[in-house]
């Protein structure tokens, strides 16, 4: 077993006159959910643009070129309370404008950036260049990472990422990404947090829902409640295709008891398998059991992987062009 409780901080866009004030908002709620037990916490896209009134100011004016001291009030906060960050920003680098987010530990190093890989029409027009970032190491885990525009185009954001071993995928976020982030959860098999002000979603490996809510609801909007969304995920779990896997089930559960937990997903023939032992990890279960992840199953199933293999191996079938 492998817990983590990740959570999304909303900030109202428009809803400050100064980054200041943005940061010292964000750090209050960062206080908040360190107190709440959170290990990891997520803003919302580009925080130093919510006090930018007209949206036909250039972006470039707003771009921090020394982020840390920038935003140094919030990052000490985020460290005095243990809590690691996922703090995103426009950032000038060598006169070069980019869309990042920087992943703080809980004692407030820098871990790395993943940098937008697909800017918007509008990022792009302002100068904004694409990135391309692998998984950050954070705890023992990979944050893979997607910015807002990323997310509608999967195979050239995540699939590399996936390759790279990414475990979870938090994107920071100006578009709610709709049925595409059940989607993405589902097909690569890894947890999937958004963190969009108005209704941010923390999915697991499944597809299925941990925790929604943001600046739609009337009680938010009302000033009750608090901007945060938090869950708790189990980083030592899998999604297994119910065919091959089913017939092992049963067995699965009964040779292990409580230290496993394993739910159906009907609709999609999947089963999530996770550990709940300290003393065992799904690793070991599906060694034990000869078990095939989703991911590994479609992947050895997959026409065009045989299609590349026969190519590979025939020397006189031409490769196709890269």
């Amino acid at each position: 077993m492998n817990e983590k409780t990740i959570a999304t901080v909303a900030l109202s866009e428009g809803g400050f006159s100064n980054l200041q004030e943005t940061l010292c908002e964000a750090a209050r709620w960062i206080e908040f959910v360190a107190a709440q037990g959170a290990h990891l916490a997520v803003l919302p896209e580009t925080i130093n643009l919510l006090h930018r009134k007209n949206a036909s100011a250039p972006l470039d004016e707003y771009a921090l070129d020394d982020w840390r001291k920038a935003t140094a009030i919030l990052c000490e906060a985020a460290a005095r309370s243990k809590v690691s960050l996922v703090l995103p920003l426009l950032v000038r680098d060598n006169s070069v404008l980019a869309n990042r987010f920087y992943v703080l530990s809980k004692d407030g190093a820098s871990l790395g950036y993943y940098q937008k890989r697909v800017p918007a029409p509008g990022e792009k027009a302002s100068g904004v260049e694409a990135g391309s970032s692998s998984p950050i190491l954070w705890e023992g885990l990979r944050i893979g990472g997607a910015i807002c525009f990323d997310i509608y185009y999967p195979h050239i954001v995540f699939n590399p990422q996936i390759e790279s071993g990414a475990d979870l995928f938090v994107i920071p976020s100006l578009t709610p990404a709709g049925s595409m982030l059940e989607y993405c959860a589902l097909i690569y098999g890894v947890p999937f947090v958004l963190a969009y002000s108005p209704w941010s979603r923390i999915l697991d490996r499944d597809g299925a829902e941990l925790a929604a809510g943001g600046f739609r609801s009337e009680t938010l909007r009302s000033g009750f409640g608090s901007p945060v969304l938090m869950a708790t995920v189990n980083f030592d779990a899998v999604t297994l295709f119910a065919d091959f896997n089913q017939q092992k089930v049963i067995d699965v559960e009964r040779h292990y008891g409580r230290d496993v937990r394993i739910r159906f997903n009907q609709p999609n023939c999947l089963f999530t398998l996770e550990s709940r032992s300290a003393n065992l990890s799904v690793d070991e279960v599906m060694q034990e059991f000869g078990l095939v992840s989703r991911r590994e199953y479609f992947a050895q199933n997959d026409p065009s992987r045989h299609q590349r293999t026969s190519h590979e191996a025939s020397p006189d079938v031409p490769k196709e062009p890269v």
